[in-house]
């Protein structure tokens, strides 16, 4: 058995808002003219080929977008019942959806609970701060319609979390956006920088690495609630994790990338969403086997994180972020080896933070050897 990950593009860049910071519509640069929804036949053989490649281990479908609800409930209705058919007996397969949520309706979120898809909502703080970035192409504000779509999610107890991007001009208020969120009852966090490239030069939005650092150090505070902590930030968790079991769930922090592959609404398949590229497209679903666009994402792309740009070698924080993501790597001048654009903030927010984590790994593995005495006796 296999874990199999997908990410998918249903829609491809086809969205309903025009957010400022996107770094995916520019795929459209490749897909000008073609029909921007999956067809069936991509679909089935997509759905079929990754259990069949899995040989009855987990499947993960992560449904991404453009906004993937542009597909249509009936499109989803279509991959549950594939996925039951083509799914072994006992096989765990799940479904990941990330949203903007302004066009939830009960029927999405109905579907999301019977189904048991988790939910990723694109919210970044108070009316505000997620106004400035997050419009529709009328530049109105997207708030409202996110909170409408939130609240319908509860109401069904659809379980979500939420993904903020952070810009350069909202990184100064980390208290007032993490405040929103715990008086919103929203413990389940994921914050992302926005970084990005606007020809040779990078983005006016992208926040800068002083910026970001001085963001997770003053973050980690609020959370910290002396050793406490109220939320779940992935970015932590995945910390966490490597101090726990010495790997993270994150891409971003593994030795190699490659474990996923991204496939757009034609069948076209690429190494990473960040790397939706002409030249590094793998293949395409219907003409490639699944085994082999996976080797090739493997052997063509993912071993490249294990070229240690210079300043890596000797660092002490290499542990934790292994040479750092590709796509901060490449996004400041377009070559590999070249070393993380936020390199300076993750040195910043490590020293800052290492004791404390290290005080709550403690904590951690004693209270799991808590329980086993407790479970022995």
């Amino acid at each position: 058995m296999r874990k199999v990950e997908l990410l998918i593009k249903p829609v491809s860049y086809k969205c309903n808002l025009s957010c400022r910071y996107c770094f995916y519509k520019k795929t459209r640069e490749l897909y000008p003219e073609r029909p921007h929804r999956m067809d069936d036949k991509v679909l089935e053989k997509l759905i079929s080929e990754a259990i069949d490649y899995s040989e009855g281990g987990i499947c993960i479908f992560s449904w991404q977008g453009g906004e993937p609800l542009l597909a249509g409930i009936d499109f989803f209705q279509k991959v549950i019942e594939l996925q039951k058919s083509y799914g072994k007996p006992g096989q765990v397969i799940s479904n990941s959806f990330q949203t903007n949520a302004t066009m939830l309706t009960d029927k999405w979120t109905k579907l999301f609970r019977e189904y048991n898809f988790l939910v990723g909502v694109s919210l970044d703080g108070p009316e505000d701060v997620h106004n400035f970035y997050r419009v529709f192409p009328s530049k109105k504000g997207s708030f409202r319609k996110v909170m409408e779509g939130i609240s319908l999610l509860k109401k069904e107890r659809v379980e979500f979390n939420i993904l903020s991007t952070i810009g350069k001009d909202t990184a100064k208020y980390v208290q007032k956006i993490y405040k929103f969120f715990l008086r919103k009852n929203l413990f389940y966090l994921q914050f992302i920088p926005a970084v990005d490239r606007r020809g040779e030069k990078m983005a006016d939005f992208s926040i800068k690495p002083d910026q970001y650092g001085k963001f997770l150090c003053d973050l980690f505070d609020l959370w910290w609630n002396k050793g406490e902590p109220f939320s779940s930030i992935r970015f932590f968790d995945n910390i966490l994790e490597i101090l726990l079991q010495g790997k993270s769930s994150s891409c971003m922090f593994k030795e190699e990338c490659g474990e996923y592959i991204v496939v757009e609404s034609n069948g076209d398949v690429y190494p990473c969403d960040f790397f939706v590229r002409k030249e590094w497209k793998l293949g395409n679903i219907l003409e490639t086997p699944l085994s082999e666009l996976f080797r090739k994402a493997k052997s063509q792309f993912g071993k490249l994180k294990k070229i240690s740009p210079r300043e890596c070698r000797n660092c002490k924080w290499n542990f934790i972020c292994h040479n750092g993501c590709l796509w901060f790597r490449w996004v400041k001048n377009g070559k590999i080896d070249e070393k993380d654009y936020l390199c300076e903030a993750y040195k910043k927010f490590f020293s800052y933070t290492l004791e404390r984590f290290e005080k709550l790994r403690d904590s951690i593995l004693l209270g799991k050897s808590i329980q086993k005495n407790l479970e022995q006796i």
